[in-house]
């Protein structure tokens, strides 16, 4: 049985996330800072699964409070990172909302993995990263064009964050790409 460590772990993708990683046997510690959820999603998943998770309120962007949630949690094997703003539409109204959130985050929670030589993780990309692409169906291989929102901008720099990561720290990651 793994420890697993899911970020916007209330939010839909998320909760269902929970859910199989507790029906095959895994431990579930949930993040989420509620800011697009509430917490009856716990009880919901409870009653699916049998198995209260263990949940932590936590803003991501306080690198404080990151830390200290890795301190509370020292055995964890894995982060699967949903935790985002992802309005396409609200991203042109609120850029550096969005780049606080979606990339402060995502640089905090690989800090502190580095830091305890964790090195499994998954980062919720989006197929946003292709762009308007005359190549369809669109596959892994169709080519990442310029972003056309914040959003999208977003989820392009978190996929270069985890290439440089990678690169210098031996990370094992995986991008969903939906």
């Amino acid at each position: 049985m793994s420890k697993v460590l899911v970020t916007g772990g209330l939010g839909f993708i998320g909760s269902h996330t929970v859910v199989e990683l507790q029906l095959a046997g895994h431990e579930a510690i949930i993040v989420d800072d509620l800011s697009n959820t509430t917490l009856d999603v716990l009880e919901r998943i409870e009653s699916i699964s049998g198995i209260k998770p263990i949940f932590e309120q936590v803003d991501l962007r306080d690198k404080r409070e990151v830390e200290a949630l890795f301190d509370r949690h020292t055995t964890i094997d894995g982060v699967i990172h949903f935790a985002a703003y992802k309005a396409v539409g609200e991203s042109v109204q609120k850029p550096l909302d969005y780049y606080e959130n979606n990339i402060g985050s995502l640089v905090h929670l690989l800090q502190a993995m580095q830091t305890r030589e964790l090195d499994n993780f998954i980062f919720s990309s989006s197929c946003t990263v292709y762009g308007e692409s005359d190549d369809l169906p669109i596959t892994e291989e169709s080519k990442v064009v310029p972003a056309l929102s914040p959003y999208g901008n977003t989820k392009q720099i978190g996929e270069e964050v985890l290439k440089d990561a990678i690169r210098a720290h031996a990370f094992n990651v995986i991008s969903l790409r939906y």
